[in-house]
């Protein structure tokens, strides 16, 4: 068993090449126990956060042997789960053109979104921000890093025609047991022939990466002319980090390795070659990432019954919020969703 990860120096920003500041330093993996200590840098141009040591190509596979890219959610996420898949898919037929709504569910829906504005961006994001109207009938859509199949089982039930991309073979494995098709390796590597796909998507898988350009690159490759991206990916202007600093989830040292904010994931779309770019903020995850923020900042102490209770309801108050502000243009979010076509 390895006691350390091989490490390597990444001085200047991945993107513009300029020098940073140290941001956050003397950070350890609190969530999956990975070896090291590690530091942040942040781009004096243009904004970028930066893993600097980070992990080399050939060790990092170190910082995810606990980590997860599937398991058992339990009973009560299993509830929630199915019920936000079944608000998704309405929402996708009623909004964005998939399939049929159905009156009441539809009302039902709404309802439910206005007690819970966060419901929709936890909608949107399960069906990808797609809208029927801007991709082919029957499109064939890649999800590249799909971890057990979940997100390409729902696009299926949609009428799309998904498959995956994955790096883990035990999530590869999983998906497959449920008669998905996923293929295991990179984007890169595994064999993709070019302009394969009506779509291709990517949720939280570019801040791993160790060269984000190459992968877009890929992504586009892969794209048939037309084709277009959604790539989803923590925003390194929320302020959930100003809120939270070096106890911020989004940082996951030493498996992210880039943090963007929404002009300069557009430029870097830009400058791999797409067209009809747009960055979307949502507040997809706030309230995921404050609670696990606070955990972590409590250093493994138990919060107890009812602090764990209020701690749960102002996330959901902070999700509320921040979902308004965001329609407003009054809050970074805290998710980037970038939508381009080839």
């Amino acid at each position: 068993m390895r006691l350390i990860i091989d490490t390597e120096r990444q001085v200047c920003c991945p993107l513009c090449e300029e020098p940073g500041e140290t941001a956050y330093e003397d950070l350890r993996d609190q969530l999956f126990g990975a070896p090291g200590v590690w530091a942040f840098k942040r781009c004096s141009a243009c904004g970028a956060l930066w893993l600097d040591p980070r992990p080399t190509q050939a060790t990092i596979g170190e910082a995810y042997q606990t980590y997860y890219t599937h398991g058992n959610r339990g009973v009560a996420g299993a509830i929630a789960a199915a019920v936000i898949r079944r608000v998704a898919r309405e929402r996708a037929a009623q909004l964005h053109g998939f399939g049929r709504s159905t009156p009441i569910l539809a009302w039902a829906c709404a309802l439910a979104a206005r007690f819970y504005p966060g419901l929709a961006d936890h909608a949107d994001a399960l069906v990808s921000h797609l809208q029927a109207s801007e991709i082919a009938q029957n499109a064939h859509v890649l999800d590249v890093g799909c971890g057990d199949g979940n997100g390409i089982a729902f696009l299926n039930s949609l009428g799309l025609h998904a498959s995956g991309v994955e790096i883990d073979p035990r999530a590869v494995k999983a998906a497959r047991t449920r008669g998905l098709d996923v293929i295991q390796g990179d984007i890169g590597s595994a064999g993709i022939a070019d302009n394969s796909f009506d779509v291709v998507t990517s949720g939280h898988v570019l801040e791993h990466v160790h060269d984000a350009r190459d992968f877009l690159v890929e992504c586009r490759r892969v794209l048939k002319p037309g084709g277009a991206l959604v790539a989803m990916t923590p925003n390194a202007r929320s302020e959930l980090l100003g809120r939270h600093g070096r106890n911020w989830r989004g940082l996951e040292p030493p498996r992210h390795l880039l943090l963007f904010n929404a002009d300069n994931l557009a430029q870097l779309a830009l400058e791999v070659g797409f067209r009809e770019i747009r960055v979307k903020r949502t507040a997809h995850l706030a309230s995921f990432m404050h609670i696990a923020s606070t955990s972590i900042a409590a250093d493994g102490r138990r919060l107890g019954r009812w602090a764990a209770l209020r701690l749960w309801l102002k996330s959901k108050v902070i999700e509320a919020r921040m979902t308004r502000e965001v329609l407003h243009g009054q809050s970074e979010g805290a998710e980037l969703a970038l939508i381009a076509r080839k």
